[in-house]
């Protein structure tokens, strides 16, 4: 029988992501602290006009998704025949629940993987392309876009904030068992968590990391995280990686 029973795990999703997941570890009984390193604000934007021509719409995570869809719907309406694409599978998932359809890049997803798909997709030497992001973003996806020759355009729908700010003697009280895992789903969020911890970091280092993406799991364990799963999904995939380690751990016992 899985369980989580006795478990303390550590969530560092943004506030409005991390629902899932705290629920699902309380659900099989474990004990859910909430430890975000970004907090993600919405922006109020105007909505992308109707009358603006685009060949493709890149939306660079599920948030953008999110606080970025309804931007977009009348222009959608207007020109169904624009090509929707997602960073990754999951962003993917999400479009699909909002009605749209999407491609996406296998595996692990990211800029480089989707400007290769779009390639067989689209000629970008002559395509406008929107990307709907976040303020700030590494642009890094635009960039690839524009060596290709692409117009480029962002949208950007949401703004993430770093919290750095000491760790409270709240969750430290809840911690004080111990930490039996903790989630991240960014590179941002884990180096602010970890300067969150400044002076504690060793509660981190010596618990096991679950993560989205390697190169989250890389810049973990150059901070000194001696064990990083890498999980397909911050949902299910996620919540089923927590619980197969548990439950190997009490095989071995």
């Amino acid at each position: 029988m899985r369980s989580l029973a006795e478990k303390t795990i550590l969530i560092g999703r943004p506030r409005f992501q991390s629902e899932y997941l705290v629920k699902q570890v309380e659900a099989l009984a474990g004990q859910a602290v909430l430890c975000p390193g970004l907090d993600i604000q919405e922006l109020v934007v105007d909505p992308v006009s109707p009358s603006d021509a685009y060949d493709a719409i890149i939306f660079v995570s599920p948030t953008s998704v999110e606080m970025g869809w309804r931007n977009v719907s009348e222009l959608l309406k207007a020109q169904p025949g624009i090509q929707l694409a997602a960073v990754g599978l999951s962003t993917a998932e999400k479009i699909k629940a909002k009605g749209g359809l999407a491609f996406a890049p296998e595996g692990q997803g990211g800029g480089a993987s989707l400007v290769k798909k779009l390639q067989g997709e689209l000629n970008l030497s002559s395509s406008t392309v929107l990307v709907v992001s976040a303020e700030g973003g590494s642009e890094g996806l635009e960039q690839l876009l524009g060596c290709e020759g692409s117009v480029v355009k962002t949208h950007a729908c949401y703004r993430r904030s770093d919290i750095q700010d000491p760790i409270g003697a709240g969750i430290l009280a809840q911690l004080e068992m111990g930490l039996d895992g903790w989630i991240v789903t960014s590179r941002k969020s884990l180096a602010n968590i970890f300067a969150q911890f400044q002076g504690q970091e060793a509660l981190l280092t010596a618990a096991p990391l679950f993560v989205n993406h390697s190169t989250i799991a890389e810049k973990a364990m150059a901070l000194g995280v001696t064990t990083v799963f890498v999980c397909q999904d911050a949902g299910e995939a996620m919540v089923h990686s927590l619980e197969d380690w548990f439950q190997s751990l009490g095989l071995e016992q």
